[in-house]
């Protein structure tokens, strides 16, 4: 199941198509995109657990611009830049990504440097987080397990499960919830959250999502 899904912002050159097809081959749903503007249009209409921007010497000004722009706009999706030569390494982590690799990088390193990614986000060393005593999270193919059998929840609860549970420490409003589980281009409503906040109770119980009227809802585990 190809459950990460990973936005591509390349240069049409040989190196990154490589990259490309080790991520395919390593079960991550990759798309592509070739500029800032299909960059940005591809957000506004899908969700994504990773961007992957390659950066030269001739695009990196705009794209070092794309990453400011994202995160003045509290995008949290976590940004790895594919760096064409060491001396984009510095203003790369500047411009605000999470992660800097030269262009060279190996089969193994690339998807390790991913995978450390996606477990920092969920704040874990491994791959699976404990919900309750019998029922556990895989954080990269989003499956639910309940006595190692699997449930299904749907695609709603489960992204808003697992955005929960990146941010598990801290109350989280409906409204931001809603712009993370749904991509910009949405009208969704608040009351649809919280129908889907009442199915991931009946699946894994009443006590697994706090809630506040002011603050919003925060996983329990």
């Amino acid at each position: 199941m190809k459950a990460i899904r990973i936005l591509v912002l390349e240069s049409n050159d040989k190196s990154i198509s490589q990259i490309i097809e080790i991520l395919r081959n390593n079960d991550f749903l990759v798309d592509i995109c070739s500029n800032n503007d299909e960059f940005l249009e591809s957000i506004y209409y899908n969700l994504y657990d990773l961007y992957l921007l390659n950066i030269n010497e001739e695009k990196a000004i705009p794209r070092f611009q794309l990453i400011k722009l994202l995160n003045e706009c509290h995008d949290m999706t976590m940004k790895m830049v594919i760096a064409s030569i060491s001396s984009m390494i510095k203003p790369s982590f500047i411009s605000g990504c999470d992660e800097c690799v030269i262009r060279n990088v190996d089969e193994d390193e690339i998807i390790l440097r991913i995978k450390a990614l996606i477990r920092r986000q969920f704040k874990v060393h491994s791959d699976f987080i404990t919900l309750k005593k019998n029922i556990k999270y895989g954080i990269f193919n989003k499956k639910i397990l309940v006595d190692n059998d699997e449930i299904i929840l749907g695609e709603k609860p489960l992204l808003i499960l697992d955005y929960l549970l990146k941010f598990r420490d801290i109350f989280v409003s409906s409204e931001d919830l809603e712009k993370e589980v749904y991509p910009a281009c949405s009208d969704s409503k608040n009351g649809v959250i919280r129908f889907h906040i009442h199915k991931i109770r009946q699946l894994l119980g009443n006590d697994i999502i706090l809630s506040n009227r002011v603050s919003g809802y925060k996983i329990n585990i």
